[in-house]
């Protein structure tokens, strides 16, 4: 990363830390889907009395530890990518790559949110609930809202900073590389 990126205390417009804590719930989400999975298993498959619920929880968490692990991503733009082209191109159009991919995602998650927000109202409308526990499920929905809102922030964010040009690019040349001490 270059030196004007975001590993200074605190990061551009003080988003590291926030992400860096957004990136630790969404993996604690992960790791409990995956417990939760496997005991489910585990107790459907050897003692015939599966978890309640577990297949709702399950899926619930999973949605939300996406949609707030994106968030952190689209703001480092750590994401997986094909650099073919990105590789053969200089500086100047690497830029322009970097703005246009940026300026689509943003798009894409801003149109993402405002849908996901409607279903989320409707899901708190109609009251649904779990099947076997029965519990109302919106607020795992709302906080899936929660994160693509988050995304979308951070990927204005991004795209902000590419535009005055203080963003690491995914791939910077090995001279330009500085180690945080």
């Amino acid at each position: 990363m270059t030196q004007n990126s975001d590993t200074s205390v605190g990061g551009a417009f003080g988003l590291r830390r926030f992400a860096v804590w957004v990136e630790f719930a969404a993996a604690f989400l992960m790791g409990l889907v995956t417990l939760l999975a496997f005991v489910s298993a585990v107790m459907r498959y050897a003692f015939s009395a599966p978890i309640p619920d577990s297949h709702d929880i399950g899926r619930l968490a999973l949605g939300v530890a996406i949609f707030w692990g994106v968030a952190t991503v689209n703001y480092t733009g750590t994401h997986i990518s094909v650099d073919l082209l990105y590789e053969l191109l200089g500086k100047t159009w690497r830029r322009v790559m970097d703005f246009i991919s940026t300026a689509l995602v943003l798009v894409s998650f801003a149109v993402l949110t405002v849908m996901m927000s409607k279903n989320a109202q409707d899901v708190f409308a109609t009251g649904e609930h779990s099947y076997d526990l029965r519990f109302e499920i919106w607020p795992a929905y709302w906080l899936m809202v929660i994160g693509a809102g988050l995304a979308t922030l951070t990927t204005a964010l991004r795209l902000w900073l590419i535009i005055k040009n203080e963003t690491p690019h995914a791939h910077e040349e090995p001279s330009a590389l500085v180690t945080e001490e």
